[in-house]
């Protein structure tokens, strides 16, 4: 688990989960973290739903990222308009 966390971003998944963006730093070292939060009695707790990258893969991780959304942008599956909302 993370040492300390900073929180960068987040939105709301549902009703009871959210995503948070944060960077992460465990044993001395800085990661890219992005995971599901749940919701248990007013406070959120973090899952294992999530993903953390090093810094040293960041560069690759985004473009694969980036890679998905054009395809998905290509398929028609979400619209750059949706993009520009958030």
């Amino acid at each position: 688990m993370a040492e300390e966390s900073e929180l960068i971003s987040n939105f709301q998944k549902n009703s009871q989960e959210e995503f948070r963006f944060s960077i992460t730093n465990f044993k001395g070292r800085e990661y890219a973290d992005v995971r599901i939060f749940y919701e248990k009695d007013g406070d959120y707790f973090p899952s294992k739903k999530g993903i953390t990258v090093s810094l040293d893969t960041w560069v690759s991780f985004r473009s694969c990222v980036e890679e998905l959304h054009n395809a998905l942008v290509e398929r028609d599956l979400v619209t750059i308009d949706e993009d520009e909302d958030d």
